[in-house]
């Protein structure tokens, strides 16, 4: 959440390698395949959100349908052809390799084969055919997470229903996953907070007080709950 631009999410796979020993290609691979699941879902939320809350848009509700379906199915091929498209940007790389010349081709070449492993493993993770149980869980974690938001609003007392918060977190969500935050995120989420919870018929001043004040509350809770993983490792280690 620190660091900007999605960076952060490269500590994924670096403490997967380092606490559990999984290779570090194969937790990109996992990470992508669950951001992809993760952009499937919230899709999949805000295209039914969008037509329960068809009334707030200025636009025709078909636009709307056709637009989400079209996202939704980009993101489908792009799954499934992830692997592929991960090969094709890998031979890329060994074509670099060869232009620029021996005395720089060695990280182009570190590169292709780092991008190469990451397919093979993207694709050992798509041949076990998980996709009901992944989206399944997936789907059960953000209905979890749209409660905990509406459980900060309700302990901020606003009084709002649950199913405007999930259209109202839902833009939030998707202009948090844009890769233009700055650090700790702050702005990214809460335009797409004060953008949602507009359109559901909050006023400006609580759509705004109330996206910083999820942010921070989020914030401390994740800043806890890494603290006392990290003493709980530290002890682990100390014992083994």
């Amino acid at each position: 959440m620190v660091l900007p631009s999605k960076l952060g999410e490269l500590s994924y796979p670096y403490l997967l390698n380092k606490i559990s020993g999984v290779s570090m290609t194969e937790g990109m691979a996992s990470l992508i395949a669950s951001r992809v699941y993760d952009f499937f879902i919230i899709l999949m939320i805000f295209l039914f959100a969008s037509i329960g809350f068809q009334d707030f848009f200025q636009i025709n509700l078909f636009f709307i349908i056709l637009l989400s379906a079209f996202l939704i199915g980009l993101t489908l091929l792009v799954f499934f052809y992830m692997s592929a498209l991960l090969k094709l940007f890998s031979n890329f790389m060994g074509r670099v390799s060869q232009w620029v010349g021996s005395k720089n081709s060695k990280s182009f070449q570190w590169v292709q084969r780092k991008i190469h492993e990451i397919a093979e493993d993207f694709y050992a993770i798509k041949a076990r055919r998980t996709y009901f149980s992944v989206t399944v869980t997936s789907l059960v974690s953000w209905i979890m997470v749209f409660w905990v938001f509406y459980a900060f609003l309700r302990g901020f007392g606003i009084k709002i229903s649950f199913l405007k918060v999930v259209f109202g977190s839902t833009i939030a969500i998707i202009a948090n996953a844009l890769p233009i935050s700055g650090i700790g995120n702050w702005g990214t989420l809460e335009v797409g907070w004060a953008a949602g919870f507009l359109l559901v018929g909050l006023s400006k001043e609580k759509a705004i007080a109330t996206g910083f004040g999820v942010h921070i509350v989020a914030f401390v809770i994740c800043t806890i709950m890494a603290f006392f993983c990290w003493l709980t490792l530290k002890l682990h280690r100390r014992e083994q």
